[in-house]
């Protein structure tokens, strides 16, 4: 999903800001409601709030926007495409087959289910594990054969990486969009544009989420590849690029006004979801809102610039918590825990040592590489 799970933006040694420490907010935001919902968690009191309050910030829209401003940032810096590539495969796929890797493991140890259903259909083994394993170390992450989904846990091996290939796709388009939309133009005239084609793909989403159910009825795969499909989600991505391209002449607006802004998002957010009925909660946000939760996100990097670095101590276990927590939930509910805030409590603890575990020894040890092999930039961008 991830990038939004890039280190952060450092136009000089002396530039900070706090895109790590939003990206942890954002994972923790998506962690707590998949786990309360997959494990039929029931809140009350003080969770109760925290999870109304995380409702209005949906996790998977932050992640766009940010990968949108961070991944534009550095293709502006350094075009060089194979060093775009090589530092995008460093960022996604080792920290993602170590957790494939796992997720495997716990289901040999723990999917009796699966391979008795396996044996009763008369169905092999090794072609349904090959072809989903295929499609995890790949760009199919999204794909759940049906024995799997009946047998195994809450429904998926791992269903919060359907944003994967999303973000791959976007990773693929952007050197595209690059020349088409602001390389090498006025200000004015890719504003223009950058704003006409956010419009246009805000069209296709609103056409997407009219006609979704009609497209699920009609066929489940062809419904299933809409969902995955960059499309209906790269007007996110745009409002974080247009953001970064214009970042320098907003930032007196934004720059160490976050609190303000975050204000203003949960006042627009309240009205549309109390008043206009419009929901706030969903992956695919209305263009009004999710205009000033990217206006919020950005204005909040660049406010108190040093927090994330004093907090993380440049540490960054997003990416770890976003592919590892349905994977414990999955665990937690094989082994028959589930329905209490002890086993709420304790899923979200593992998902977070995991995630330290896959930064300590394979997210960071992979981001050494990129870094030796962009060391003779002078100074660093997100990647």
């Amino acid at each position: 999903m991830l990038n939004q799970f890039s280190n952060p933006v450092r136009e000089s040694t002396t530039h900070h800001n706090n895109f790590d420490l939003l990206r942890l907010f954002a994972a923790t935001q998506v962690a707590y409601l998949h786990v309360a919902a997959n494990l039929h968690v029931s809140f009350d009191g003080f969770l109760l709030l925290v999870k109304n309050f995380l409702e209005y910030f949906p996790g998977v829209p932050i992640f766009f926007v940010i990968s949108g401003f961070l991944i534009s940032a550095s293709l502006d810096r350094n075009p060089n495409l194979w060093n775009y590539a090589v530092n995008r495969f460093l960022r996604i796929y080792p920290a993602l087959w170590t957790s494939t890797l796992v997720t495997l493991f716990l289901l040999v140890l723990f999917g009796n289910r699966v391979w008795d259903a396996l044996r009763q259909s008369g169905t092999e083994t090794l072609p349904v594990v090959s072809k989903w394993l295929l499609a995890q170390i790949t760009v199919g992450q999204f794909y759940n054969p049906h024995i799997i989904k009946d047998n195994y846990g809450v429904g998926h091996l791992n269903g919060s990486l359907w944003t994967i290939p999303v973000e791959l796709q976007f990773y693929i388009v952007l050197p595209i969009l690059a020349p088409l939309l602001w390389r090498g133009i006025s200000p004015l005239a890719q504003n223009i544009r950058l704003i006409g084609s956010m419009l246009l793909l805000y069209v296709v989403t609103w056409c997407y989420l009219t006609y979704q159910d009609a497209l699920n009825v009609f066929s489940e795969n062809l419904a299933v590849l809409a969902h995955v499909n960059l499309l209906p989600f790269l007007y996110m991505f745009m409002l974080g690029i247009l953001l970064q391209r214009n970042h320098k002449s907003l930032s007196k607006l934004l720059d160490g006004k976050g609190l303000i802004w975050v204000s203003i998002y949960l006042f627009v957010a309240f009205i549309l979801h109390k008043v206009c009925g419009i929901q706030q909660f969903t992956n695919t946000p209305n263009l009004l809102s999710m205009t000033f939760l990217a206006l919020a996100v950005v204005s909040l990097a660049f406010t108190s610039r040093n927090l994330a670095t004093k907090l993380l101590k440049n540490n960054d276990i997003s990416y770890g918590i976003y592919i590892y927590h349905m994977i414990v939930a999955n665990l937690a509910f094989e082994l028959g825990y589930s329905g209490t805030t002890s086993v709420f409590a304790t899923v979200l603890l593992f998902s977070y040592l995991l995630s330290i575990l896959s930064w300590l020894f394979i997210e960071h040890p992979a981001l050494r590489l990129k870094r030796s092999s962009l060391a003779y930039y002078r100074t660093r961008l997100p990647t």
